[in-house]
């Protein structure tokens, strides 16, 4: 029997608990039975001086964050590559897994907005269903510009989510700023935070550094 796997793809630069509401609420809208997370390992889209963890502290994050949903998993297939991957080349690798499966892909109404500066993107919308993660009262009119471009712009799908106003580039901030994060993000992500002193800023780190050589 064929299964319908949601792929959620994204930096998780740290994952926090708006990825996994939104990964939750759509698994139950879309009925899918299962939802894998692939960290980029270096995102396509991104300079890599704004990426602050590495890749596999944020596979480590990611892997601690799911592992409680049986119908979450993790695959490191972006992270082994070594290299920037495209959706476009990821998702047939993971198609080629389960052929017979139903595949959609997850992510931002915002992301999708801009799907016209993704690689391929009819391409990768013939591979999968592309899952527009909303917000309540967000305007559907600012995807309507993709029609004319798109030949399969029938397989974008809104789902409403919960608002969550949460991004990791506030908790980033906040760490920056010394405020806490807790309940921003589970308590294992949190955890690997604090013990591998992430996002807390070149001059804490000399600092920490200072103090245990001076410890030794």
């Amino acid at each position: 029997m064929s299964a319908r796997i949601g792929i959620f793809g994204g930096t998780f630069d740290p994952i926090h608990v708006g990825h996994l509401i939104i990964a939750e609420q759509v698994m139950v809208e879309l009925r899918l039975d299962h939802v894998v997370f692939v960290p980029g390992g270096i995102p396509p889209h991104k300079e890599a001086s704004s990426v602050r963890a590495s890749a596999l502290d944020r596979l480590a994050m990611v892997e601690v964050a799911v592992k409680s949903n049986e119908r979450f998993s993790v695959d490191r297939i972006e992270v082994d590559a070594g290299r920037a991957m495209h959706t476009v080349e990821t998702v047939p690798l993971l198609k080629r897994r389960s052929p017979e499966d139903e595949w959609f892909f997850i992510t931002g109404a915002d992301e999708v907005s801009n799907l016209l500066t993704w690689r391929d993107p009819d391409l990768l919308l013939e591979e999968i269903v592309m899952v527009a993660a909303t917000r309540p009262g967000f305007d559907l009119a600012k995807l309507q510009h993709l029609e004319d471009s798109l030949q399969n712009f029938d397989r974008i799908f809104p789902v409403e989510c919960s608002r969550v106003d949460i991004s990791a580039t506030s908790i980033r901030r906040r760490l920056l700023q010394g405020k806490s994060v807790r309940y921003l993000v589970p308590e294992e992500v949190y955890g690997i935070i604090e013990e591998r002193g992430l996002y807390v800023g070149e001059s804490k780190r000399k600092d920490e550094r200072s103090l245990k050589e001076e410890t030794l």
